[in-house]
C-alpha cells in the first residue's frame, strides 16, 4: 500500500511522510515549502534563505516534489499588500497547488492520498475518478465550530467560498484525519459519520525542546508567563491580557511574555505596552525553545486551538501549562500535575488560576519532571507509529470490502 502526502506548506505533513516512509508506505511528498537541499541549486542565495524557514526532512529525493510558486504567491501577499488582498492571496495559492497536484496524480497512481483542507478539492475529484483513497487532513476544528468560536478575519465573500470548498472537500474524503479528540468531536457535530473522522495526536522535537539545568533564567523579581502566539481573537489574547492586569495588581513583579507576531488584537496593547509586558515578536523554533527554559509557565488561553504545539513544547522543556477547554493539547495536561485547563473566554477564571501560580512559584518548578515524563509519551517517532497503523488499517478494511 503506497500513500501520497501533499500539502501547499508544511504544517505536520512532513512527520506524515516521514512516518509513510519508515513503514515502507511512501509514493510521494508534494509540498508547496522546499524540504531537500537540492531545491535550493537554481534558487538565488539570498532569496532562498528568505523562502526557507524549516529544516530539511531526511526523504529520498526521488519521492519528493516542490511546487515553488506557492510560497512565492503567498510571501508576496504577506509583505507587500493589504490583509484582506493577502487573504486572497493564500486562498489562490491553495488552489493553484491543489490543481498542480490533480494533474499529476494519474502518473504516480498511489492507493490513497492525504491533502489537507483548502488544497485537496481537485485532488480527491482526481482520486475518485482514479479509484484513489481519499484521507482529509484536517489540522483545524471543523470550519462551523470556528464561526461559531470566534467568527472569522477574512473578507466575507471569501470566507463563504473557503467554507463552500472545505464542505466539498468533506464530501469527497473516505476518512478525515484530526489532531486532537476535541478537532474530531468538532467534525462529528458538523455531520461527518464518527467511524469516518480519526485523531493522531501530535508530537515533539524533545532534543530541540529540553528543560533547563536546576536555576531557570527567568526574572528573578516575580513569576514570567509565556505567551505562544499571534494577538488574535482566536488565541485568546485579548483575555489574556485582561487577566493579567488583574494578576499585575496582585503581584506587581509578574512578567507576560508575548512570542508571536502583532495581528488584530495588537492594538489592546496600547503604546507603550502595560506593564510587566515584554514583546518578543516572531520566534525561531530554536529561540522559542530558549524562552521556554526561561519562563515559569505557558499560557494558552484560545477560543479554538485545534491541538496547539507550544503545548507539549512546554511540556517537553519542564514547563506546566495553562490552557483553555478549547485547546486541543489539553489531553496532555494532568490537573495540578503538569497544568490547568480553565474555561474559554472567562478572563476571570484564567486570572484566579495565573494568580495562584504567581503567588505560588516554587511548586511550578515542582512539576518539571512530571510534564518531562508526559511528553515523552508524545514524541514524533510515537506519532509516526500511529500515524502509519492508522492509515494502514483504513486501506486494509477499504481493501477487504473492495475484495467482498
Amino acid at each position: 500500500m503506497k500513500v501520497l502526502v501533499t500539502h501547499p506548506g508544511r504544517q505536520h505533513s512532513h512527520q506524515a511522510a516521514l512516518a509513510l516512509e519508515r513503514a515502507g508506505m511512501l509514493a510521494g511528498y508534494w509540498a508547496g515549502v522546499p524540504c531537500l537541499p537540492e531545491h535550493g541549486r537554481l534558487v538565488p542565495r539570498g532569496l532562498w534563505r528568505r523562502l526557507v524557514r524549516y529544516a530539511p526532512v531526511p526523504l529520498p529525493l526521488e519521492r519528493v516534489r516542490w511546487h515553488p510558486g506557492t510560497p512565492a504567491v503567498r510571501r508576496l501577499g504577506d509583505r507587500l499588500l493589504p490583509r484582506p488582498v493577502a487573504f486572497w492571496m493564500d486562498y489562490l495559492a491553495c488552489r493553484r497547488f491543489d490543481r498542480w497536484a490533480a494533474r499529476r496524480l494519474a502518473r504516480l497512481r498511489p492507493d490513497a492520498v492525504v491533502a489537507c483542507e483548502i488544497s485537496a478539492l481537485s485532488t480527491f475529484e482526481a482520486a475518485k475518478r482514479l479509484g484513489i483513497a481519499t484521507l482529509l487532513d484536517a489540522p483545524s476544528l471543523h470550519h462551523r465550530a470556528q464561526d461559531r468560536l470566534h467568527g472569522f478575519a477574512e473578507p466575507a465573500r471569501l470566507h463563504r467560498r473557503i467554507a463552500l470548498v472545505k464542505d466539498a472537500e468533506i464530501a469527497l474524503a473516505d476518512h478525515v484525519l484530526t489532531v486532537s479528540e476535541l478537532a474530531r468531536q468538532s467534525y462529528v457535530e458538523g455531520g461527518v459519520e464518527a467511524d469516518g473522522v480519526h485523531s493522531v495526536t501530535l508530537g515533539v522535537d524533545t532534543d530541540l525542546f529540553a528543560p533547563a539545568g536546576e536555576v531557570r533564567r527567568g526574572s528573578a523579581a516575580g513569576v514570567t508567563f509565556l505567551f505562544p502566539g499571534a494577538m488574535v481573537r482566536r488565541k485568546g489574547f485579548d483575555v489574556l491580557l485582561d487577566a493579567f492586569a488583574r494578576v499585575r495588581d496582585a503581584v506587581p513583579g509578574a512578567r507576560l511574555v508575548v512570542a508571536g507576531p502583532r495581528r488584530d488584537e495588537t492594538g489592546r496593547l496600547g503604546s507603550p505596552p502595560p506593564a510587566g509586558v515584554v514583546l518578543l515578536g516572531p520566534l525561531s523554533q530554536a529561540d522559542f525553545a530558549v524562552e521556554l527554559r526561561s519562563a515559569d509557565c505557558l499560557v494558552l488561553p484560545s477560543r479554538n486551538d485545534s491541538f496547539g504545539m507550544a503545548v507539549v513544547e512546554a511540556l517537553a522543556s519542564g514547563l506546566p501549562v495553562v490552557v483553555s477547554e478549547m485547546v486541543g493539547a489539553k489531553d496532555l495536561v494532568v490537573e495540578g500535575s503538569t497544568g490547568w485547563v480553565v474555561p474559554a473566554d472567562d478572563a476571570a477564571a484564567l486570572a484566579g488560576r495565573m494568580l495562584a501560580c504567581a503567588r505560588n512559584r516554587g511548586a511550578l518548578s515542582g512539576m518539571r519532571q512530571a510534564c518531562c515524563e508526559t511528553a515523552a509519551r508524545a514524541t514524533w517517532p510515537t506519532y509516526h507509529e500511529r500515524f502509519a497503523a492508522l492509515v494502514r488499517s483504513l486501506l486494509a478494511a477499504r481493501h477487504g470490502r473492495a475484495a467482498a
